[in-house]
């Protein structure tokens, strides 16, 4: 009678680990595609880039900081992100993954460390910048997702003149 009950309840663990296991949500990996992104460009008005940080470094050859003009006004720019090898692949896309499910979403943040020097104003994946003040700090871009950032870009210098 004992081996009929252990091999019952032994059946019984065995079936209950096999359903665990066959669950489609892995705890370990993700259940969506995270947005890859090594760097970013910011183009004006004009379709031309003003600045470029590739692997946390600016690309000199562009320009040493973001610069505007206090005398310029409020100016608009567009964010585009470059994977490893510097290659632009855009922004961040919406996808449905079910229809019961809501888009997955992605949100730019620009974040500055004095925010004195100039007003920001983000429209998606577009930017709205304001010179407040001539001088200089630094800021930092990063993709959102979920409420965790898929992309962080280091401080780099920004200066109004």
């Amino acid at each position: 009678m004992k081996l009929i009950n252990s091999a019952i309840l032994i059946s019984i663990l065995f079936i209950s680990l096999f359903f665990i296991s066959c669950d489609e949500n892995d705890t370990v990996t993700p259940s969506e595609e995270h947005f890859e992104a090594a760097g970013y460009i910011i183009k004006n008005e004009n379709d031309s880039t003003v600045f470029k940080v590739l692997k946390g470094q600016v690309d000199n050859t562009i320009t040493e900081s973001f610069t505007l003009l206090l005398a310029d006004g409020s100016q608009n720019f567009t964010i585009e992100f470059l994977d490893e090898d510097g290659n632009n692949i855009g922004i961040p896309e919406h996808e449905d993954h079910k229809e019961t499910e809501a888009k997955e979403e992605h949100e730019l943040e620009f974040q500055m460390e004095d925010d004195s020097i100039i007003n920001i104003e983000i429209d998606e994946w577009e930017l709205n910048l304001t010179p407040l003040k001539i001088g200089g700090t630094t800021f930092r871009i990063q993709i959102l997702h979920e409420g965790h950032p898929d992309f962080t870009s280091p401080f780099v210098p920004i200066e109004i003149k």
